[in-house]
């Protein structure tokens, strides 16, 4: 007997070091946030629509710069409104497992009554009314992803170029948008139309993108150096939108390590809580009894009028008159 408790404790060590190892392991794998994203790169346009120089090349490095920084990517590129289809729906439901998710493209884009459109290579586009049933609505993308309900969404719209459609040169853009709890950028402002680029490089807002998700940056921090990086590279005329309508926490591409959240980290300076000043309330003391009765008659006890005394009817007034003179009239005498 005294042997086998011996074993008992001697053995005890070893099974809570491997009962911790394990414990461990267990919360660092559940700590990994999932990251999913879709990303689409349109060039090769058909019809009326012009080809573009960069879009699969802005799309092919944001693969890849995503891709290093812990994100499934399911890429694609030259996508008709099919394969565009079934590429939406692979991503619908790998972000239904939580995390973060985020949707870029890269491509023609058309705003039609207040609605965004992205527009797959082999839409049949003849007129602008063709362009709801040849082309992908924007809000039907945002709001499928809203509804999954995962932490975070980012969506990245690259591509606000001019409107085929218009007469004038450097009309188009995109529509305004704020679905909540997402974050949404445009390469430049609402109603507004964006560079190319030079061919065979990158377009002007991606490579600064691209530029920021490298380093250790929270997510608003990137857009918001990208869109100074841009105004300014552009000369004034290219302003990335930002729409910001995140409710559960930041987000990191490239998350900080602990060096360097010890040099560039800076903890906010909370003032103490001030002890709220006592106000004293004066309340009235109470009311003694009075000695005398309250008065609440329309006439001050003090000055009553004097109670009416009895009025003799008056009289009624005499009038006086003359005698009557009858001599004048006819047959007196």
């Amino acid at each position: 007997m005294k042997y086998f408790i011996f074993l008992l404790v001697s053995l005890l060590p070893f099974y809570l070091y491997a009962d911790e190892n394990r414990a461990v392991k267990i919360q660092a794998t559940g700590s990994v946030e999932q990251r999913v994203a879709l990303v689409i790169g349109n060039s090769d346009y058909r019809g009326v629509l012009s080809k573009l120089s960069n879009p699969i090349n802005d799309a092919k490095s944001i693969k890849n710069i995503l891709e290093q920084r812990g994100f499934k990517v399911i890429y694609s590129e030259d996508t008709t409104k099919k394969s565009m289809k079934s590429s939406l729906n692979q991503f619908y439901t790998a972000i239904k497992k939580g995390g973060v998710g985020m949707f870029y493209f890269s491509g023609h884009g058309i705003e039609v009554d207040g609605q965004n459109y992205l527009i797959p290579v082999d839409a049949k586009i003849e007129a602008k009314s063709d362009t709801e049933f040849e082309a992908i609505a924007l809000n039907k993308i945002t709001k499928r992803m809203q509804n999954i309900g995962n932490r975070l969404n980012i969506v990245v719209l690259d591509a606000c170029r001019n409107d085929p459609f218009s007469r004038s040169i450097g009309t188009g853009g995109l529509a305004k948008v704020e679905p909540i709890g997402m974050f949404v950028s445009y390469s430049t402002g609402a109603g507004s139309v964006a560079s190319d680029g030079r061919a065979g490089g990158h377009g002007l807002f991606t490579e600064s993108l691209i530029k920021y998700m490298g380093q250790e940056l929270d997510l608003r921090d990137v857009f918001q150096k990208t869109r100074k990086d841009v105004y300014t590279q552009s000369n004034k005329k290219q302003f990335p939108a930002i729409y910001d309508q995140t409710i559960n926490g930041g987000f990191y591409f490239t998350t900080p390590t602990a060096s360097s959240k010890m040099t560039n980290y800076v903890e906010p300076v909370v003032a103490p809580p001030q002890p709220r000043e006592e106000r004293v309330r004066h309340t009235p003391a109470r009311t003694q009894q009075r000695e005398e009765p309250i008065d609440i008659s329309p006439y001050p006890i003090h000055n009553i009028p004097p109670k009416r005394t009895h009025v003799a009817e008056e009289e009624p007034e005499k009038y006086y008159h003359p005698p009557e003179d009858y001599r004048s009239v006819v047959g007196y005498d």
